[in-house]
């Protein structure tokens, strides 16, 4: 099966990306969550290289992640990780979102700490 192209925009960049047929509009709301990350680092943050953006997208990224995995562990048994994440109630999925939120709010207090350093 042939590869697919998609362009993607983080931070006023273009990427040109191969990817699995299919999989584009995929790929693509991945990358505008990415951009959007970044888009609020470079706003609270001002002027900021990209190597040093990638690296404060990858840890917001993966504390997200983290926070996820804890708390779809911490509600499942040991033997079902996975499939407690897949069935989150709307009440969990709510409470994922504010922390979320909150996260994305101590990033920016972060940056802002950053700007002013």
């Amino acid at each position: 099966m042939a590869e697919a192209r998609v362009t993607i925009t983080i931070n006023g960049q273009n990427y040109p990306l191969a990817c699995q047929p299919g999989e584009e509009d995929h790929i693509r709301a991945l990358a505008a969550r990415l951009d959007d990350t970044s888009r609020q680092i470079t706003a609270a943050g001002g002027s900021i290289n990209e190597s040093r953006l990638l690296v404060m997208v990858g840890l917001i990224m993966a504390d997200r992640l983290h926070e996820l995995e804890n708390g779809a562990a911490a509600s499942a048994p040991a033997a079902e990780p996975m499939a407690a994440a897949h069935s989150l109630s709307d009440e969990d999925s709510d409470s994922l979102a504010a922390s979320i939120e909150a996260l994305a709010s101590r990033m920016e207090q972060l940056a802002s700490q950053l700007k002013a350093h």
